[in-house]
């Protein structure tokens, strides 16, 4: 009996044994496949991060010195293109073509026409729904603006206006249109959304260019027969809350993207003032060339190019230097704008009836 005992008891032993050298392998090999799954791990991990080292994000505009203006192409349209605008999206441009009774719409890489939109009178300025959809187009003597679908490549509509109506400004939001009427003195305010007429601001003199504040919460209005901005309260019901010493003949008014600063051309006198928006008060004037008419900013903000209408050149302003430090000729450039990516300047010319497209040389 004590000899079974014994035996049984051997036997438990060794099971115990072998049930602790299992546990010990099975531990050991629990281990090694956390320890292959950690460094795994890391391994990917180490690729990644060397993998995002290795890409570098290239920038949304170009930067670097200005050094000059190449022509690359012109586009050809009709007769008069007082305006060339890039569309949401910067893949289209949208000319109006003023004595040919037109808006044509050109690729802005390929530079292949897109769509040739007749219109009843002669078209001036534009600008656009949030989706590029809708083009708000002013008509010099008809004392309206249409509103052209420009998939359809058709007019949708219309609004009525004051007399000679010449800029228009769409707000940030897109529910406001404003229009600056030559001939009335006033700037009518549209619903966007309803299509409708709310009211005109009278102004102290003949308004031309405009802008809205990026927020969209106030305008602003070049009173190109004074010498002031008329700024509008765009939130308290449209109506004029001071007038901003700007230069003489003031035609253009643009804002940076903080909306700090105002950058107005002068038609009168060839210069273009920088504004301290909220201190309306001017912080640089700079000198440029006859007749100053539009102008456009590049996207990383340093430069500035302007129409010299009256002696036929393009001029290029650095902002840092605060100077005009290069001219270009141009057949009276009197419309342009800046690509999406700053790499090109399309300018619209009255004779010969054509956009020219221009390289933005960089060192």
């Amino acid at each position: 009996m004590k000899s079974k005992e014994k035996g049984l008891a051997s036997r438990l032993l060794l099971c115990c044994l072998l049930i602790l050298i299992l546990a010990a392998v099975s531990g050991c090999s629990l281990f090694d496949k956390s320890s292959e799954v950690t460094q795994t791990k890391r391994i990917k991990s180490s690729s990644r991060e060397e993998s995002r080292k290795e890409v570098k994000k290239e920038p949304e505009f170009e930067t670097g010195t200005v050094t000059g203006l190449q022509t690359v192409t012109v586009l050809r349209v009709e007769s008069g293109p007082k305006s060339v605008e890039l569309m949401p999206g910067g893949s289209r441009l949208f000319v109006n073509d003023l004595y040919a009774h037109k808006n044509f719409i050109f690729d802005a890489d390929n530079y292949s026409v897109l769509k040739v939109i007749p219109l009843p009178d002669e078209p001036v300025e534009a600008d656009f729904s949030k989706d590029g959809r809708f083009a708000w187009v002013s008509l010099y003597n008809s004392s309206k603006v249409l509103i052209v679908d420009t998939e359809a490549g058709a007019v949708a509509g219309e609004v009525a206006t004051g007399s000679i109506p010449k800029e228009v400004a769409v707000s940030p939001d897109g529910n406001w249109v404003y229009v600056a009427n030559w001939n009335s003195n006033t700037v009518t305010v549209i619903d966007a959304k309803l299509r409708a007429r709310v009211k005109d601001i009278p102004t102290v003199g003949t308004p031309r260019g405009m802008c809205f504040s990026p927020k969209g919460d106030f305008a602003y209005v070049c009173i190109m027969g004074g010498s002031t901005l008329t700024e509008v309260n765009v939130g308290a019901g449209h109506v004029v809350s001071r007038q901003i010493p700007c230069g003489s003949n003031p035609r253009h008014v643009l804002t940076n993207r903080e909306g700090n600063i105002l950058y107005v051309s002068n038609n009168a006198p060839g210069t273009v003032t920088l504004v301290d928006r909220a201190a309306g008060a001017v912080i640089a004037t700079i000198k440029v060339g006859r007749q100053a008419r539009t102008i456009a900013l590049t996207p990383d903000e340093r430069y500035l190019f302007v129409c010299n209408y009256g002696e036929g050149t393009v001029g290029c302003v650095d902002l840092m230097a605060r100077s005009q430090i290069f001219k270009v000729p141009a057949s009276q450039p009197i419309g342009m704008v800046v690509s999406a990516r700053g790499d090109r300047l399309f300018v619209s010319n009255y004779t010969p009836p054509q956009v020219t497209v221009m390289q933005i040389v960089r060192q």
